[in-house]
């Protein structure tokens, strides 16, 4: 696949605006909109361009992230996952803007499968 046969995705401005400040006020510090962050979690290994998220949320719980999923669903905003930042096949990109949640902080194993 070439560059060229990307389609465009388009962004939903009104709703990431609405999410962007739901996730200040809930997670304070703990959510990020610098560019350095927003481009670190959105870099693969992939020839596809870095497409950085509208926001990180370094989440420390499972509530938090229900909490993140239920806001963006109901702006329709887009929710990328970020574990360590392995992406080989470009999955943290971001095209349509969104949230990406940072699971880093994380602490506890529920259960193995």
């Amino acid at each position: 696949m070439a560059l060229s046969d990307l389609n465009p995705v388009e962004r939903n401005e009104e709703g990431i605006a609405a999410v962007l400040g739901i996730l200040k006020q809930t997670l304070g510090e703990r959510f990020q909109t610098g560019q350095a962050i927003r481009s670190q979690h959105a870099h693969t290994t992939t020839y596809i361009p870095t497409q950085a998220p509208d926001g990180v949320a370094f989440v420390e719980s499972t509530a938090e992230v229900q909490e993140i999923v239920r806001a963006c669903a109901a702006h329709r905003v887009p929710v990328i996952a970020f574990g360590v930042g392995s992406s080989l096949e470009g999955h943290t990109n971001a095209p349509g803007g969104g949230i990406s949640i940072d699971t880093s902080r994380m602490n506890r194993i529920l259960a193995v499968n």
